[in-house]
């Protein structure tokens, strides 16, 4: 099945993944928290962080599998540990959830194939219930992982939020395809895509810079706004794209001048309003929607096939699943 069948699979997606996530329950007995998870999943613990943040559960940790096993020994709190893997076949996502438990903390797995290993090694298992998605660039799968880790948030103590359901977002899936049909005959001699944001919106920079790297092999790369303004402009010619996701109105019109700055020697920012569409903390779900059909749309315009990937599946030579997926 074609990327563009699972993007309009989220609606759906999304339903499935509310009412999952409902089967958590919170531990009163944790002073923290540890996200763990790599590619397209540490990029959706990066959106979650701050509502996990706003739960008052303790620090809330981001790590790379590799890196949090290799600093669980030194760990001062007794943190619940979240290991997101859409596949569940992620090498060392696996290892950190079977450390996770060989140092007796709490440890909860979320994976849409519960049947992979990562569902085999012992800890509470959360099942993203996306369907089938057996491609490289995951969408609906990222959606999903979004979705279960904001409600889990929630359930944690963060501040209740606006109740949304698959029909709030079925309107962007439209929408967000025309948006970047438009934009791609302006894209066509790009040298360098660039995504921003702050916080949650960060992570769907992250995520928008991989999907367009993974489909289109545009060199990409996602950074905060910050980061952005602090050097990484310079790196940008008349030739490359900064797409700068902006959230109220200090950020909007932080933006602005940055467009402004930039457009005055040549380079092109884009500002996206990051808040348009649904509800915060939901807004990150419509926003990465537009950068799905990007990515799909550049890869075809190059005459790749998006699902395929300019380098085919890396996986089982990188030895960085336990099966043959990509």
């Amino acid at each position: 099945m074609p990327i563009p069948a699972f993007i309009r699979e989220q609606p759906q997606a999304l339903d499935a993944c509310l009412t999952a996530a409902r089967a958590f329950a919170a531990s009163p007995a944790i002073d923290g928290i540890a996200l763990v998870g790599s590619g397209s999943s540490f990029n959706a613990i990066t959106v979650a962080r701050p509502r996990f943040v706003a739960a008052r559960r303790g620090p809330v940790t981001l790590h790379e599998p590799e890196d949090f096993i290799a600093e669980l020994a030194d760990a001062t709190t007794r943190p619940l540990v979240v290991v997101l893997s859409q596949s569940g076949a992620s090498t060392t996502s696996i290892a950190a959830a079977q450390a996770a438990l060989a140092a007796g903390l709490r440890t909860v797995a979320i994976t849409a194939s519960p049947q992979a290993a990562l569902g085999g090694v012992g800890a509470e298992l959360l099942h993203m219930p996306v369907g089938e998605e057996p491609v490289g660039p995951k969408t609906k799968g990222f959606l999903g992982s979004m979705a279960m880790l904001l409600a889990m948030a929630e359930t944690l103590g963060a501040p209740a939020s606006p109740l949304i359901s698959g029909a709030d977002l079925a309107p962007l899936i439209e929408a967000g395809r025309e948006t970047a049909e438009a934009l791609v005959p302006s894209l066509r001699q790009v040298d360098q895509i660039v995504v921003a944001g702050r916080r949650a919106n960060y992570g769907v920079a992250l995520e928008a810079s991989l999907k367009i790297t993974e489909m289109a092999g545009l060199p990409t790369c996602g950074l905060p706004t910050e980061e952005l303004l602090h050097g990484r402009l310079h790196g940008l010619t008349d030739r490359s794209v900064a797409f700068l996701l902006a959230e109220g109105a200090a950020e909007l019109a932080e933006a602005r001048r940055v467009e402004q700055v930039m457009a005055a020697r040549g380079c092109r920012i884009v500002v996206v309003d990051a808040a348009a569409g649904l509800p915060t903390p939901w807004t990150v779900l419509g926003l990465v929607v537009p950068f799905q059909w990007l990515a799909v749309r550049l890869a075809e315009d190059r005459g790749l096939v998006p699902q395929t990937m300019r380098h085919g599946a890396l996986s089982a030579e990188l030895a960085i699943k336990t099966d043959a997926r990509p």
